[in-house]
């Protein structure tokens, strides 16, 4: 074992390496340059068998496409016509006719008609004052031959049949010359076809041994080389020794020109796909192959024109093509060898391509002989050693990521594996039988891909990895119970193999499952949170819309927790909640949801189940929540319940029913009750149904048909007849059975937030009002209009609002904007810059509901208001308490103190009226004034008088004014 591990050694050491490389160099280089010195100088050695080879005569000759009925009458008729050396003959009958040369009367000679096309020849010898002789004719390589018998003197009348329109001459040729040159020409027409069918053989041999579908493109390419260089050359009537017919000929030259145009963008555009890149790539091949079909219809009509045009076509078009891929293959070469195959390649390719050019220009005399054989060849050979160099560049660079790959198996972190034909494991490496849990690697070898994963679209996942993307797997696991373990998988494809990677992700997907359930879920209570009830809501929502299965939800609320957190803390306040929430839990079957929606508000559903059933099991809830006390340590805490029960309908969405479902709980607060039940056809589920497509017509922007605007007319005590002021109210039309309640809608949009949405719409549709009748409002001097609280703290309404102003500044100036006074004391600074903005645009700010409920006499002076609105509540009954008279009759006192002016509301009756008149109260407003009034009626009048059906107050007002009727 040491000595052949010694020898091994030496075999690889350095020095033997540097003993080795003189031989390859002698091997591979040295060698081939010798052999090849050699061929040469024998070549040139010995003498050339074809030296001094004569060339034919030409002869000026008369040409006719006239008929004639015998040779002596065409000859007669051709003498009148101009002579010419060549000439292109149209298709069908030409007759010519060649005076004789006479320099050599002691050698035999043939004539040379050079056109291949010629379908068939007849020739005749007129010997001076002798009749026509018929002459022999054959074809042969060079063209058709007339031999002409020894001292033939004379003139030579030939009729011809041309199959095409061709060029043709006519040579005098001494037969021996001409049997030299015949035997040359063969030669070389030999070694072309010899050395193209050889080249294309071996180039097809190579394909099926590399399985490479390139190296047959290249041997297409090789065999229409070989056939457009004998066109090029003039031999393309002959194939392997057979002379073909003109139209075999035709046809054969219009199929060659299709497929080497063809082959030539298929194999270039293949050959430099990497240098071109994907896009450049893509727009070649099609260019090539618009190019074809547009060549493959004037090719199949049998029309000279268009087959000149298409020749013409193909050679530039294809010169063109090739060129552009080419030029972009230097500029993008890799390496060093490759940009000298390129380099070559075009050369080769330029060589070709002026035999192209001159073939479309009917010069090809002038691509003739022995070099232009040995270059064509090298061109074609050159071109074949480029592709096979690109091809074992490819493979040495696959060959290099294989090793990259395999040298990396090992110390990858992934569990990379290869799959056979049949789909199964060929390789594993040790990460991956790890995570398979496979124990030996001869194991793996039986095992398919269908043991652990179920089956993937494999042309998917070798997309997305091309992209970037992973695709995640589980594997099959025969206990159900148990977790599945999930996996990253990448993957291409190599031929009917499939080499991938495997990287176990479970931890993270556990992980991430652990954050979505925390997205769902209350970390206090292991309930849902909001976003998973309302998630839980939308399934519910969606099968009772696809397949009417019912669902019904509860809204519970707990009291008392608040006072619970205030007096022990939040730590007993979240201890007594998790009692409350497993108490709740006990109930609930596996299907029902609880979940969590504010500090001691919860959602259930009940699926499957309607309202009045799950009436029961809500009434099991709040008995269990409400009859038994919760222990927290030594602390026994009561809480109180309340519940109310709805079926959700199909037209809801969660928030909806969210929102309904507290309706009912807070009526079941009114009511003190423990539980209220709104079933489908309830009315107030009927008028929460209503509600939302209120809020949904609003929300598109539509004016809705259940809510409209009125007018309650705002009088005043000093000039009752100059002016007429109203305030805007919101109403809802009473149609139907279920009428809906204003005061409930906007309770709802405030549950909701599209309060916002109603306060935009009235004053939008106000000031369009006022806009569209003002010059009918003339004694109207101020417009009250109502601003929510909600609206008021929300920055993005404020911004639209005056956005709505600014739109109509002249008619903003009459408005008053009404704020409730508890909402501007809760935030004196933002209700104080709300109204300062207001007033800059010249609109008014009134404090509605002023004195109810509050001590707010002290934060008077903070608020900018232009008027004190007194609460109705005071005024309503007013005359019935001193002590009301003396709160009015401060706030008024105030109000002029502080430079404000006063409204009472809900001044119902003409005493009532009477005595705030007497106070210094500046307006009023109520029913014995006027209830509310519609836009319309508004138009009518310039004064309230009419407006007025009390007669009490009629009379007050004509007292005040001075005014009899």
């Amino acid at each position: 074992m040491s000595v052949q591990q010694d020898s091994s050694n030496r075999l690889f050491s350095p020095s033997a390496v540097r003993q080795r490389k003189p031989r390859v160099f002698l091997l591979y280089y040295v060698f081939p340059l010798l052999l090849a010195l050699a061929l040469l100088f024998s070549a040139g050695l010995f003498p050339n068998h074809y030296a001094g080879t004569n060339k034919g005569l030409g002869l000026a000759t008369h040409f006719s496409t006239g008929l004639y009925s015998t040779p002596a009458s065409a000859a007669t008729a051709l003498q009148a016509n101009p002579t010419r050396l060549g000439a292109v003959l149209p298709a069908g009958s030409v007759w010519l006719l060649a005076a004789l040369d006479q320099r050599q009367p002691d050698l035999s000679h043939a004539l040379l008609l050079s056109s291949t096309l010629i379908d068939s020849v007849a020739c005749w010898l007129l010997p001076t004052g002798q009749p026509p002789t018929a002459l022999e004719t054959h074809s042969s390589i060079l063209g058709h031959v007339a031999a002409l018998p020894a001292g033939a003197s004379g003139q030579v009348v030939c009729q011809m049949d041309n199959t095409a329109p061709s060029q043709i001459s006519v040579t005098q040729w001494d037969a021996r010359a001409m049997a030299a040159t015949r035997a040359e020409n063969a030669y070389a027409l030999g070694l072309l076809e010899g050395g193209l069918l050889i080249l294309a053989a071996f180039t097809a041999i190579v394909s099926l041994t590399t399985r490479d579908h390139l190296y047959v493109l290249l041997a297409c390419w090789f065999l229409c080389n070989l056939r457009l260089g004998a066109w090029a050359l003039g031999w393309d009537h002959l194939w392997l020794g057979h002379l073909l017919d003109p139209d075999s000929l035709l046809w054969s030259r219009k199929i060659t020109l299709l497929l080497s145009f063809t082959t030539t963008w298929l194999l270039f555009t293949r050959l430099f796909r990497y240098s071109l890149g994907p896009k450049l790539h893509r727009r070649l091949q099609m260019a090539g192959l618009a190019l074809t079909l547009l060549l493959a219809i004037p090719l199949l009509v049998p029309s000279a024109g268009l087959f000149l045009a298409a020749t013409f076509i193909a050679a530039w078009a294809g010169s063109a093509l090739t060129a552009s891929i080419l030029i972009h293959a230097l500029f993008r070469y890799t390496t060093r060898s490759l940009f000298w195959h390129t380099l070559g390649v075009c050369a080769a390719i330029t060589l070709l391509g002026v035999g192209l050019v001159l073939i479309g220009l009917d010069q090809a005399q002038l691509f003739k002989g022995w070099p232009t054989i040995l270059i064509f060849l090298a061109c074609n050979l050159l071109v074949a050693l480029a592709t096979a160099n690109r091809i074992r560049e490819d493979r040495q660079i696959r060959l290099r990521r294989r090793s990259e790959l395999i040298a990396h198996d090992s110390l990858s972190p992934l569990g990379l594996f290869t799959l056979g034909a049949t789909r199964h494991f060929e390789h594993l490496n040790h990460n991956a039988r790890q995570m398979l849990q496979i124990q030996d690697d001869t194991e793996s070898l039986s095992l398919d891909w269908g043991h652990f994963f179920a089956d993937v679209d494999w042309v998917a996942v070798s997309l997305a990895t091309e992209n970037g993307t992973d695709t995640e797997i589980q594997q099959l696991s025969d206990d159900p119970k148990a977790p599945s373990r999930c996996f990253l998988l990448r993957a291409t494809l190599a031929g009917s193999r499939i080499e991938g990677s495997l990287q176990d992700v479970t931890a993270r997907s556990e992980t991430l499952r652990n954050l979505r359930l925390m997205t769902d879920t209350d970390v206090l209570t292991n309930t849902l949170n909001r976003h998973g009830i309302e998630s839980a809501m939308e399934g519910a929502i969606g099968q009772l819309q696809q397949s009417g299965t019912p669902c019904a939800m509860s809204y519970l609320s707990l009291d008392h927790l608040k006072r619970v957190n205030d007096l022990f803390g939040h730590s007993a306040g979240d201890q007594l909640l998790q009692l409350a929430c497993d108490r709740v839990r006990y109930s609930l079957t596996d299907q029902q949801k609880l979940g969590r929606i504010g500090s001691d508000d919860f959602v259930i559903l009940f699926p499957g189940i309607r309202a009045r059933e799950a009436r029961r099991m809500a009434q099991d809830m709040v008995d269990s929540l409400n009859s038994a006390p919760f222990y927290v340590g030594d602390r026994a805490f009561q809480i109180k319940s309340a519940m109310g029960v709805i079926d959700l309908d199909p037209r809801m969405g969660p928030k909806d029913a969210i929102a309904a479902a507290s309706r009912a709980c807070r009526d079941a607060r009114k009511q003190h009750q423990d539980i209220v039940l709104y079933e489908e056809n309830a009315h107030e589920l009927f008028d929460h149904i209503n509600e939302l497509r209120v809020f949904e017509q609003l929300d598109e922007g539509k004016t809705p048909d259940d809510i409209y605007l009125a007018m309650q007319p705002i009088m005043s005590l000093r000039h009752p007849l100059k002016t007429l002021n109203f305030e805007v109210l919101l109403r809802v039309r009473s149609n139907g059975s279920h009428p809906l309640q204003t005061q409930k809608i906007i309770q709802a949009a405030e549950d909701n937030g599209m309060i916002t949405v109603i306060d935009k719409w009235v004053f939008t549709t106000a000031l369009e009002w006022i806009s569209k009748h003002h010059l009918k409002l003339i004694n109207t001097q101020q417009v009250n209009i109502n601003l929510s609280g909600v609206s008021l703290n929300d920055d993005r309404f404020i911004n639209s609002l005056f956005g709505i102003l600014n739109q109509q500044p002249q008619f903003t100036r009459r408005l008053c904007v009404e704020i409730t006074e508890g909402v501007a004391l809760q935030d004196l600074e933002r209700t104080r810059q709300f109204m300062r903005r207001l007033q800059r645009m010249g609109a008014r700010v009134a404090l509605d509901d002023f004195g109810a409920g509050y001590t707010s006499f002290s934060y008077l002076k903070e608020l900018p208001a232009d008027t004190i609105k007194i609460d109705g509540s005071l005024i309503r009954d007013m005359l019935t308490s001193e002590a009301n008279i003396a709160i009015v009759n401060s706030i008024v006192d105030l109000a002029h103190n502080l430079g404000m002016e006063c409204i009472a509301e809900w001044v119902e009756d003409a005493a009532t009226l009477r005595t705030l008149a007497e106070m210094g109260v500046d307006y009023v407003q109520g029913y014995v004034i006027s209830a509310a009034r519609t836009p319309s009626e508004m138009l009518l009048h310039e004064n309230i008088l009419p407006l007025i059906d009390n007669p009490a107050a009629v009379a007050f007002v004509e007292e005040v004014s001075g005014r009899r009727i």
